[in-house]
């Protein structure tokens, strides 16, 4: 797990655009400088966005305007393919991009009226990236723009004033400033009140911001990112767990205990134990609620994926 939420994963080989096949059942709420389009190619992700829950099934596709918060999760692992685009890489020639804000809204063949084009578009630029072939960058960013002309002539959107604009892009980088400073300090003695001078902000104004724009509180949304550090601790290492409370930032063993049997219904001890359990029992897997896998495919398998998916033969199988 990487040390922010800030950025989803970090690619060099082309710029301003990232794509990606991925097998996952929970990431915790994020956000990012780009324009996210997700298609669900296995199982069913409950992705949510401005205190809302939207479940996109096999074969749909949601949009993630940058900056936005999300948050994904579901009960069983779901494969996703996923294409990240920067809108500054578009600024140049279409200016008007700054003002789109595309709508909450899960894309299915049933509401997009092209959907199959569009859906080929998508494909059409995750294979030029996953192929690399001479000149690729330029094939790849041709797609990219087919793709959201697509979007753009199918899909909902508001159109915001640069007023709007600016205050919806500072009230980003203020959330994203606050992800980052309780990233780097989680594991100290962590306050709201550190929050609110960092930010030169009343307590009150900036408990209900992080409600308003996390859908959790201040304490909760730290209780999260210390106990993925503690369930990582305990997977990984062999750290007693009053050395991993102490080092998660908890003050107190029971404060470690009494989070991690919220946010994953297994106490520490439990889950070290179900953890042992398996090493003698390979065989066996954790329960549902435990299980927490990130897993980014290769090149070579994101291809053939894509390559499937293109020639209509993925969902057959």
């Amino acid at each position: 797990m990487s040390t922010t939420e800030f950025e989803l994963v970090e690619h060099h080989k082309l710029q301003g655009i990232k794509a990606f096949l991925i097998d996952m059942n929970y990431r915790r709420p994020h956000l990012h400088s780009d324009l996210e389009i997700i298609y669900v190619l296995r199982g069913t992700l409950a992705l949510t966005m401005d205190s809302k829950t939207y479940y996109v099934r096999k074969n749909e596709f949601i949009v993630i305007n940058a900056f936005q918060l999300h948050e994904l999760a579901t009960p069983q692992q779901v494969k996703l393919l996923i294409l990240q685009i920067n809108p500054k890489e578009y600024e140049t020639f279409f200016p008007q991009i700054n003002e789109i804000l595309f709508q909450n809204q899960v894309l299915t063949n049933a509401n997009l009226t092209n959907f199959g084009s569009f859906k080929q578009l998508f494909l059409q630029t995750c294979l030029v990236y996953f192929q690399e072939n001479s000149f690729f960058q330029l094939e790849c960013h041709g797609y990219a723009a087919l793709t959201l002309f697509a979007l753009l002539e199918q899909a909902p959107y508001d159109v915001i004033s640069e007023k709007e604009q600016n205050a919806l892009l500072l009230r980003k980088e203020r959330l994203r400033r606050m992800i980052d400073y309780i990233q780097q300090h989680f594991h100290e003695k962590l306050l709201l009140a550190d929050l609110a001078k960092q930010e030169n902000l009343s307590i009150n104004y900036l408990s209900h911001f992080f409600q308003n724009h996390l859908g959790m509180s201040f304490q909760n949304y730290l209780n999260h990112i210390r106990c993925e550090k503690a369930h990582f601790l305990i997977k990984n290492t062999e750290m007693s767990l009053l050395n991993i409370s102490e080092t998660c930032g908890f003050s107190d063993l029971r404060y470690l205990n009494r989070a991690f049997q919220q946010i994953y219904h297994f106490s520490p001890k439990a889950y070290r134990k179900q953890l042992q359990m398996d090493l003698k029992q390979p065989e066996k897997k954790l329960g549902k609620k435990i299980q927490e896998q990130e897993f980014i495919h290769q090149k070579a398998n994101s291809l053939a994926v894509t390559t499937q998916l293109l020639s209509g033969d993925f969902f057959d199988k």
